[in-house]
């Protein structure tokens, strides 16, 4: 039976815009109490407003999620305010472009901190909640979450530790009733690859070049509910990111060809 989120508390993390902003409505929609995690207020304060209108639950929370102190505080708030946690989606990421011998170890430091330790806190933060109702945890990882990505040695680092960390959480809280679904997403049109960030640690306020279909946030918020809804271990969002897959698992040297190839600018920043 599909998994229903009428009054059951759903925290989303990097809430504030793109597929957060989107996963919050979606949620909303079937009846969930939503809880909007960002550090942008601003952002919050629309994502609030229009939730409102909706008619939606749901409360926002000024979060930064590398901040281990302040996560456990919003959990904190967030369980105190609204019941115990059904669904926690690990979404706020950033990205960068650059090649390994350009970039500061710094702006790698500060990728995988939001996208892998930001996960590990919230997670950490919320877990016992989450046994206690027996729900689910929703990492948003990428196809370079599995597989190469030139340019972004830092945002693979990070993924691919997502997925070790949650595929290896689910082995130990299975037995609790609790679901773990790793999503690796394929391009979504958000504004990740605008702020992606340059050698330098500056955002590069520009588009990069991408393959494939370019999903638009709705539309991936709609699949992942579902995935949730139906307890799955796994989501390959997107046709680029199922094609991806089925290459590299069975040819990687090819799909490395192939990765090059859409990725050579990398090579000319």
């Amino acid at each position: 039976m599909a998994r229903e989120f009428n009054d059951k508390v759903v925290v989303i993390t990097g809430a504030a815009s793109g597929l957060g902003y989107a996963l919050c409505k979606r949620f909303a929609q079937a009846g969930a109490i939503v809880a909007g995690l960002d550090k942008d207020a601003k952002g919050l304060e629309i994502l609030a407003d229009e939730l409102s209108a909706m008619g939606a639950s749901a409360h926002t929370f000024v979060c930064d999620v590398t901040d281990e102190a302040v996560v456990n505080d919003t959990i904190s708030q967030v369980i105190d305010k609204m019941g115990d946690i059904y669904v926690l989606i690990n979404n706020a990421g950033v990205s960068h472009v650059s090649l390994f011998q350009k970039i500061r170890v710094s702006v790698l430091k500060k990728v995988i901190d939001i996208s892998l330790f930001g996960t590990i806190y919230c997670t950490k933060a919320a877990i016992d909640s989450i046994i206690k109702t027996q729900g689910t945890v929703v990492g948003i990882a990428s196809v370079a979450g599995y597989a190469p990505l030139a340019g972004r040695t830092g945002y693979a680092a990070a993924k691919h530790g997502m997925a070790g960390f949650l595929n290896t959480l689910r082995t130990e809280v299975d037995r609790s009733g609790v679901k773990v679904l790793l999503v690796f997403a394929t391009y979504i049109k958000t504004n990740l690859a605008k702020n992606n960030l340059s050698a330098d640690g500056t955002p590069m306020n520009k588009e990069r070049p991408t393959s494939g279909n370019v999903l638009m946030p709705d539309d991936a918020a709609d699949s992942i509910f579902k995935a949730v809804a139906q307890e799955e271990r796994q989501l390959l969002l997107g046709e680029t990111a199922q094609a991806s897959w089925d290459l590299y698992y069975s040819d990687p040297a090819a799909y490395e060809e192939i990765m090059l190839s859409l990725n050579q600018f990398v090579f000319e920043e």
